[in-house]
């Protein structure tokens, strides 16, 4: 189920996030930012973002447990403007796999669509190939590349979706 973030679930947010970060990001961005200094200055981040309410939360519980998280909210990319952003999309490990993911966009898109918006944006590391992949696959495509210097020291890949109206149930 999909719900708001509340201040509860902050911590396991948290702790989703970094655990993606250091299993998955590995081998291929900052190793400063997968070390226990660059996660709890990550988790300050997002503490700072959750209180300041600067995107709309929201998690994934399933059994009474907080499974997964999306951060959405307006682009910060100055040549799409207007466009829609999904920021964050993490699920812990033991929940991948299971479709929550594709859950998660879906909301997303249909965030987007309720508030008019015509495009929406994605970024992922260039290395992060399931992420790549998944994006693909569900109608995203890469708009461009671009070298995120720091802290990142990697390659981002932008993905652009165009948002179709709806017009009778059908799009």
């Amino acid at each position: 189920m999909i719900r708001p973030l509340e201040e509860n679930d902050i911590e396991m947010v948290c702790s989703i996030v970094n655990d993606n970060w250091k299993h998955v990001y590995a081998g291929y961005v900052n190793p400063l930012l997968l070390d226990e200094n660059g996660c709890a200055e990550r988790a300050r981040h997002l503490k700072s973002d959750f209180t300041t309410h600067r995107l709309s939360e929201y998690v994934w519980e399933e059994d009474h447990q907080v499974a997964a998280m999306l951060s959405i909210g307006d682009t910060a990319d100055t040549d799409i403007p207007g466009a829609f952003e999904i920021w964050r999309i993490y699920v812990a490990a033991p929940f991948q796999k299971k479709g929550i993911g594709r859950s998660l966009l879906d909301f997303a898109e249909q965030q987007a669509k309720e508030q008019g918006r015509k495009k929406i944006v994605i970024w992922a590391f260039k290395g992060n190939y399931r992420a790549v992949s998944f994006y693909q696959k569900y109608g995203y495509c890469i708009n461009k590349e671009e070298y995120l210097g720091v802290p990142y020291f990697a390659m981002g890949i932008r993905f652009v979706k165009e948002i179709r109206e709806v017009a009778f149930g059908v799009e």
